[in-house]
């Protein structure tokens, strides 16, 4: 029953019912042992929770989940690459990377969400083997603590820094944060050849944290950016014009493929792949 409601209700509306005092709380003692196994199209069944991951649910095998990220994933990832999948959620792109690199390849999949990452490593768990490294830290331009505003769990996860806003609600949580050039340097993570970010307004952050390595290594980055809660895209699109990377649209069409259109200048919310020029 809240599954259906939920699904009827606007998401603002949804935000500002879990924003109450208790109502997570309830939702998250409603959710323990409502666990679900879905399929992705690679064949490989995760892990999600039936009450906050409704939508997967109904999805059945999640071939339609944000398709154009899923093809230009398959565009543009070869076997043997090291991809981060960073706003990891339950993992339905790591798991996709997984099977694109191969076992020569590495994924490191960063999702801080606790009702996500639970299920991410149940789903690692049941799939022992795979060449997934599960990181519960979220990816920004410093390693620290920030605020993290949740949002119920599959909802808007974002970091949300000093925003008096986000003060007073249950939704907020402290989590750990790192930079990639961080955990390049001081941690031994492999260097990415290719990320996928979906950090819903963070994303100028995750660039600004991993800026030595868009000058020395350039990896492909395919982006989602979000200006729905009054962010800009400006320093994202100012930090790939610093390190020379061309941006192209992605765009669907109507054989559900994609085609990669070069854009001049990004001005608002798009998926995105950014490719570094050549010297």
């Amino acid at each position: 029953m809240i599954n259906t409601v939920g699904r009827i209700i606007p998401k603002k509306i949804q935000r500002f019912i879990v924003d109450a005092p208790g109502v997570l709380y309830i939702l998250e003692k409603l959710s323990i042992g409502q666990v679900a196994r879905v399929k992705t199209p690679e064949g490989i069944k995760i892990v999600i929770n039936s009450l906050f991951h409704s939508n997967l649910v109904k999805s059945g095998d999640l071939s339609g989940y944000e398709m154009n990220i899923r093809e230009a994933i398959t565009m543009y990832t070869r076997p043997g690459m090291v991809a981060y999948d960073i706003g990891a959620n339950v993992g339905i792109f790591s798991f996709l990377f997984a099977s694109l690199v191969g076992d020569t390849g590495s994924v490191y999949a960063f999702e801080p969400e606790p009702n996500n990452w639970i299920c991410l490593e149940k789903s690692l768990e049941e799939n022992k083997g795979i060449n997934i490294t599960l990181d519960k830290r979220a990816i920004g331009n410093h390693q620290g603590q920030e605020s993290f505003d949740r949002r119920g769990g599959a909802f808007s996860g974002r970091l949300v820094g000093d925003n008096e806003t986000y003060s007073k609600t249950d939704n907020v949580l402290l989590v750990d944060t790192v930079s990639i050039d961080f955990l390049t340097k001081q941690c031994n993570y492999l260097v990415p050849d290719i990320l996928k970010i979906d950090v819903e307004g963070n994303e100028g952050l995750v660039l600004e944290g991993m800026k030595n390595i868009l000058q020395h290594k350039g990896p492909i980055i395919i982006c989602e950016l979000h200006t729905h809660l009054g962010e800009t895209v400006d320093k994202v699109k100012e930090t790939l014009l610093e390190f020379d990377y061309s941006t192209y649209l992605i765009k669907g069409n109507d054989e559900g493929k994609i085609n990669i259109q070069a854009i001049s200048d990004i001005t608002d919310a798009h998926h995105i792949v950014a490719i570094k020029n050549e010297n």
